[in-house]
């Protein structure tokens, strides 16, 4: 890294590409764009071009000016590379087709050589001492902002795959339909937005009558079951209703901005297209039905998640008792707040 003192002039120049260091997001290309057409301007070249060798080792150029005739083809290793190999710096005078070129590598934070900061002057201009010196300043500011770039995209990668796993972790493994802890998450925060509103969250707990895992033990078939009837609920509910597994033999179904009369018209068509045809099964067709508990809370209500899934649950417990395939309303003694 190299350290000078710049005069006034230089500083107002520099001050005017400073502000690209909080420029991460942008994709890298037209990073590259941004940071040769800043170079071309604050150290007056004809024109400028940066290599730099990304991640996978393919080489990109970007160039500001008429400097296309000397451009390397795109993943190609540019003609100046060699040079750089054995010095910091390579000056070209008079060759090729422009006569004037200078050449600075640009090395990463392991100082091994990844591109190069080129500058072509269509005239003869000779460049003294101090116009390498602000050259190889500058090259160690394009060193820098293409190092915070990879870090940034590193960190964007990382993000993302944490992303990822917290986003599988909220998933049933079976179904892939959200799993108990997600479908709490995303209750508390529907009930804290519909308290503004005057419509109300309704809620569905459902469970399959041709299941009794208190007493089945969990099988290929029972698996196949319950697949086949995540599958259905899904095609019956609206694209921003939440449906989720909710343990053992059980789904539950937010129904956001949803009046009260309405939940029962919903659970009425998961019935249907619960039953709507058998399933096939190696024993041969098995018709497949349900129990629903279904609650509602409304702006006023002031219920939280675990209020309203046990208020679902009771009415639930009465479905399967009254002989399932059936819905069952939750009671106003079925909300227990205390």
């Amino acid at each position: 890294m190299f350290t000078r003192t710049l005069d006034s002039e230089s500083l107002h120049k520099f001050a005017a590409v400073e502000g690209l260091g909080s420029l991460t997001t942008e994709p890298l290309d037209m990073r590259l764009e941004r940071i040769t057409r800043l170079a071309r301007r604050a150290l007056n070249a004809g024109g400028v071009m940066v290599s730099w060798r990304d991640e996978g080792g393919g080489w990109l150029h970007c160039g500001s000016g008429p400097v296309e005739r000397v451009a390397s083809d795109a993943g190609d290793e540019p003609i100046w590379l060699e040079a750089l190999r054995t010095q910091d710096q390579w000056v070209q005078r008079d060759e090729g087709s422009v006569p004037y070129l200078t050449a600075i590598r640009l090395v990463d934070s392991e100082r091994n050589l990844v591109g190069a900061l080129v500058l072509f002057d269509e005239a003869q201009n000779k460049r003294g001492k101090y116009d390498h010196d602000r050259l190889r300043d500058y090259a160690a500011w394009v060193e820098t902002e293409l190092r915070v770039q990879q870090l940034y995209r590193g960190q964007e990668r990382l993000l993302e795959e944490l992303y990822m796993a917290r986003h599988q972790a909220l998933k049933d493994h079976l179904t892939r339909l959200w799993n108990r802890h997600a479908m709490v998450e995303l209750m508390a925060r529907e009930l804290q937005r519909a308290e503004r509103q005057v419509i109300g969250t309704g809620l569905l707990i459902a469970s399959l009558d041709q299941i009794d895992l208190g007493t089945q033990e969990p099988d290929e078939q029972t698996d196949s079951m319950l697949k086949t009837a995540a599958d259905r609920l899904t095609t019956a509910v609206r694209p921003y209703d939440a449906l989720g597994k909710f343990g053992g033999n059980e789904f539950l179904v937010m129904l956001p901005s949803c009046p009260a009369h309405a939940v029962i018209d919903v659970a009425d068509r998961m019935l249907l297209n619960i039953s709507a045809q058998p399933m096939d099964t190696p024993t041969g067709p098995m018709m497949l039905t349900m129990s629903m508990g279904t609650a509602h809370a409304g702006p006023n209500d002031r219920l939280d998640p675990e209020n309203l899934i046990k208020a679902a649950d009771v009415a639930l417990a009465r479905a399967r008792e009254s002989g399932g395939n059936t819905v069952v309303e939750a009671q106003p003694s079925d909300y227990k707040t205390g």
